[in-house]
């Protein structure tokens, strides 16, 4: 006798599938047409993209790596997940930064537009990366709302021309210079725009912003810092723009914390560790958790600051990290309009737990 399984109403198919990871959801693609209709759907990858599973992508020792934040907290071996992706060649590569689970890779002869979820990559040729050198462009990445789109932003140094390339056209375009601007770091993007440090000679440092969708420049105003000498660095904390200003003779970092009328807090100071070697600090923030911890960089060294009790715990697995960013999981696409042929994608490897081994 054969038994009849009712079908499920889209919406219910809809909310059980936002629940599954991505690498999940890749294998649901193939079970019928409805489903890869659905999962490749614009609205679905936003929904999936609004559960914020926050994740690290780091280099250490050439190789690349992602992990889930919250099975990196817990010690999971099964959680790391080694990439192959056989762009990067030399030294002279260094990420930029991430947006809506995407992450900005420049290279010596172009930049990488990456999915470390789905590990689809996008180059992008153009702008100033050659033959430019090494370090003379600071660059920014980010996502514009209002358009769906997402720019990449590159400061020639010697001369501050800049050139914004947009992900929706595949171009790159001029825009108005900076005005004597001297960025000696790659921007921070957080809601709509992207941060950079301005050097002046002989003087404190501003803090400058781009608007991704007006594609206009602004100066935000200064923390009042502690006398003495201090390096400044650029974060964001929640959903907070932060400068982390470090002491080096007094071991510590002051954070300071921008709220909504733009003025400033020190919303807390952390100790250096007491092995610490001298040169190294805290210089860039990856997540506030529920709970008041924060996953930062000391270093080269990824570790993890509970406010309620003044602790600091480094994270296995992180340990001389070329470079680290945070990024939330996602099925977006890097993919732009018209540029299909550029679609590439690898294999990758899961270091599962010990004594076992799977591929994704």
């Amino acid at each position: 006798m054969d038994v009849q399984v009712p079908a499920l109403l889209p919406e219910i198919i809809f909310h059980i599938l936002l629940l599954l990871p991505v690498d999940s959801l890749f294998r649901c693609k193939s079970v019928c047409r409805d489903w890869y209709k659905l999962i490749t759907h614009e609205t679905f990858v936003k929904a999936h993209l609004a559960k914020k599973n926050k994740c690290l992508f780091y280099k250490g020792n050439d190789v690349l790596n992602t992990c889930c934040v919250n099975d990196l907290l817990l010690a999971n071996p099964m959680s790391k997940t080694s990439i192959h992706y056989p762009l990067i060649v030399d030294d002279f590569a260094r990420l930029v930064g991430s947006a809506n689970g995407l992450i900005c890779i420049v290279q010596r002869e172009g930049i990488s537009i990456y999915n470390p979820t789905t590990r689809i990559c996008n180059r992008v040729y153009g702008g100033f990366v050659a033959p430019v050198r090494h370090f003379q462009v600071a660059y920014g990445f980010g996502y514009e709302s209002y358009t769906d789109d997402y720019k990449v932003v590159a400061v020639r140094k010697s001369n501050n021309k800049v050139k914004v390339y947009s992900l929706k056209t595949g171009i790159w375009k001029k825009v108005s210079d900076f005005s004597d601007a001297n960025l000696l770091q790659d921007g921070v993007f957080l809601n709509g725009c992207i941060h950079w440090l301005d050097y002046l000679p002989n003087n404190m440092p501003n803090i400058v912003s781009f608007d991704l969708l007006k594609e206009t420049y602004s100066q935000v105003t200064h923390p009042r810092y502690d006398e003495g000498e201090k390096r400044l660095d650029l974060g964001v904390l929640g959903d907070r723009l932060c400068v982390l200003s470090s002491y080096a003779k007094k071991a510590l970092t002051d954070i300071w914390v921008m709220d909504e009328y733009d003025s400033w807090t020190n919303s807390l100071f952390i100790m250096y560790p007491q092995d610490h070697n001298g040169w190294a600090r805290f210089w860039q923030t990856y997540c506030m958790l529920n709970d008041g911890k924060i996953l930062l960089r000391f270093g080269y060294r990824v570790c993890l600051y509970d406010s309620n009790n003044s602790s600091l715990t480094f994270v296995n697995e992180t340990d001389d990290c070329q470079w680290v960013c945070s990024f939330d999981e996602s099925l977006v696409s890097p993919i732009g309009p018209g540029i299909r042929y550029r679609l590439r994608s690898w294999k990758v490897k899961s270091r599962m737990a010990e004594g076992s081994s799977s591929a994704i």
